[in-house]
């Protein structure tokens, strides 16, 4: 779309008729006191009001989300404390730091399921989830091991979707924006045959924004593509205790921009999908005391690098460059029961059971016209990974204002063995005002496939990796300054043990030695008026200096955000995201990169029962913002300028 016309969308948008619209307006229409008071299950597997759960919680609602213009899960993240977001040279691919740890340690599931594979964390192409199929997001600050297993040292981030039983209106809408970017989605919910049913579709696609790169790590200049296509479509059917849902996502046409290594590649097309199929059952009533869920997931996941990865350019002596061509698929089956007895006065005991089978398959690797493919030298081995896992927990009332949750949760992996990781949690009720929470927990990271089994021309594999290890303590206090002011401070001391990195020459996968991070996380959040709404917080990490630090992650972050409903139908959002200064480890002798601020702005317009608009410009005063990068890339990864998206909506 060109520049002309996403003007004139936006001065229609300004001229459309001032009439209300009672979603729109639902945007500020929960008081502070509603929001403390709703219902989160991540901390505990079973609904508490968010102001007792024993975990520092944040909870992120789909009005929150459409206030802000956001259009994917990467963007609704940008605003929680102690979330930074980090581009990737690779694909401009989204890196989920929580706490100032690698993003590895953060664990992202959908639905209670982990989205995490075998190889690439999230997936070699994961470029996160689009915003219309959110309802909600629950995110735990701190471990989660004791709740949900592997890699969730830092955190635990939930995507609810919006699916059977949960949609309340049917929509259709349409954005398009800069870097040619166009978007398309519905979401349906109704009845049929006694069924409820869900539907979200979303089809959308960008040319990227493509920052140029001066000096590349062979010295090479231009521009790095990152375009690429998505398809998302989800399908949700329930009837009485019965949720089956089946989703599919696929990435096509996806630049890469940039190797790992550092090099500009102008070549590559990557393609991958994703389709999954989940069959739930929840009765609270299942016998007396008792309720009883159980669970059956499977997901199957496969992509291809296209015509390859440029590895090394094209030269005299070899005309055709380096080229690395790589498919592989991964599935995976999760089965899962569970039970919550409530039978003895003042607890709720969950215990449970569940089984995990991730299979590796269909690997074929050509690398610079060399056949690698069932072969030892190929980039991962066909293998099958079992995890058995036992859980426990209980929630125990010991007086009206205190509640202790003393949990724990045992996994065995067929390919290194066991862990145990508990977790405690004391929330004292002090007054109406304050709320405070002593939290310890203990968690895990396991070792991927690279790290065990993939020989590669930078490092070598062990298959005798144990997993890292952390443990957390957290104090936190919510505090109620008045019914329209809320304040929050949470004090954590995050270490981190048996941590995996290649050392030695030839480098070569070992576990090693200790990290720690402490941090301060404080909220703020204010009705300042019936229609103005603000909010903010404030992140600062001390980490220790050594070789397992990610110099990447700011060491300060802050964020504000305003939310004025105007006039009736009519909202305005303004964010603001700072990112402090990141120093260069030893070796590497850049100055700092430099502290940044980025602004976004979002006007949003009800016109009457059916039509919405929004206009957003992110970027506002085009900063100049970079993403860290290694030595590599001399100049770090620009981020996107000015940017300017316009959006209609129609519900019906």
């Amino acid at each position: 779309m060109s520049m002309r016309k996403l003007v004139m969308a936006v001065i229609g948008l300004l001229a459309a008729p001032a009439h209300s619209d009672e979603r729109l307006d639902h945007l500020l229409s929960l008081g502070l006191e509603e929001l403390m008071a709703m219902e989160v299950s991540i901390s505990t597997s079973t609904p508490q009001p968010l102001s007792r759960s024993p975990a520092a919680v944040n909870v992120i609602t789909a009005e929150d989300i459409r206030a802000t213009g956001a259009t994917n899960l990467v963007d609704v993240l940008e605003g929680v404390p102690g979330i930074y977001v980090r581009a990737s040279q690779f694909g401009d691919r989204p890196l989920l730091h929580l706490r100032g740890a690698n993003a590895g340690q953060t664990l992202l599931m959908v639905n209670g399921v982990p989205m995490k594979d075998l190889l690439w964390g999230f997936g070699i192409y994961w470029k996160g989830l689009p915003a219309s199929m959110i309802e909600r997001v629950e995110i735990i600050r701190g471990p989660g091991s004791a709740l949900y297993g592997a890699d969730a040292g830092a955190g635990v981030i939930n995507v609810i979707t919006k699916t059977a039983g949960r949609i309340e209106y049917n929509e259709a809408g349409l954005r398009a924006g800069s870097h040619d970017s166009q978007a398309g989605w519905l979401q349906y919910g109704g009845h049929w045959g006694g069924f409820d049913v869900g539907l979200t579709a979303e089809v959308s696609g960008t040319d990227g924004y493509d920052p140029y790169i001066r000096a590349d790590r062979l010295g090479g200049a231009g521009w790095a593509g990152y375009g690429w296509r998505n398809t998302d479509l989800r399908l949700g059917v329930a009837r009485g205790n019965w949720h089956l849902h089946a989703d599919y996502m696929r990435h096509a046409d996806l630049e890469t921009g940039l190797t790992g290594a550092g090099v500009l590649d102008p070549l590559t097309r990557g393609r991958d999908s994703r389709y999954s199929l989940d069959l739930l059952y929840d009765n609270d009533c299942y016998a007396d005391d008792w309720s009883l869920s159980a669970a059956l997931h499977y997901a199957n996941l496969d992509y291809s690098s296209g015509a390859g990865f440029q590895e090394s350019p094209p030269s005299l002596a070899d005309p055709d460059g380096v080229i690395n061509r790589q498919r592989a698929a991964e599935r995976r089956l999760n089965v899962e029961a569970s039970g919550l007895y409530t039978g003895l006065a003042g607890h709720a005991v969950r215990v449970g059971a569940g089984l995990v089978w991730q299979n590796l398959y269909a690997v074929r690797q050509v690398y610079d016209s060399v056949d690698l493919t069932d072969t030892p030298a190929a980039f991962a081995p066909e293998k099958m990974r079992r995890i058995d896992y036992l859980f426990a927990q209980d929630v125990w009332t010991l007086a009206e204002d205190w509640e202790l949750t003393a949990g724990a949760r045992y996994d065995h992996y067929s390919d290194f063995g066991g862990t145990l990781n508990p977790r405690l949690a004391l929330v004292w009720q002090g007054s109406d005002r304050l709320t405070t929470k002593l939290m310890y927990g203990q968690a895990f990271r396991a070792p991927s496939y690279q790290e065990l089994y993939s020989r590669t021309s930078f490092t070598l594999p062990n298959a005798d990796l144990k997993p890292e290890r952390s443990r957390t303590w957290d104090l936190a206090f919510n505090y109620a300054a008045t019914s329209d002011l809320r304040l929050g401070l949470d004090i954590f001391h995050f270490v981190q043990r048996d941590l995996i990195a290649a050392t030695g020459k030839p480098s070569q996968f070992h576990n090693g030695g200790r990290h720690a991070i402490r941090g301060i996380e404080l909220e703020a959040h204010w009705q300042a008026t019936a229609t103005l709404r603000l909010a903010g917080n404030y992140t600062l990490r001390w980490q220790d200096d050594g070789p397992y630090r990610i110099y990447a992650v700011p060491e300060r972050e802050a964020y504000l955000r305003a939310d004025w409903a105007f006039r009736p139908g009519w909202n305005w959002n303004l964010q603001a995201n700072w990112i402090g200064a990141r120093p260069r480890p030893a070796g590497d002798a850049r100055d700092p990169a430099d502290a940044y601020t980025v602004v976004d702005t979002t006007l949003r317009h009800g016109a009457g029962k059916h039509w919405e608009f929004a206009a957003s410009l992110r970027n506002l005063l085009d900063a100049d913002a970079y993403a860290y990068t290694g030595a590599a890339i001399a100049d770090d990864l620009p981020l996107p300028g000015r940017s300017l998206y316009a959006e209609v909506r129609y519900k019906f």
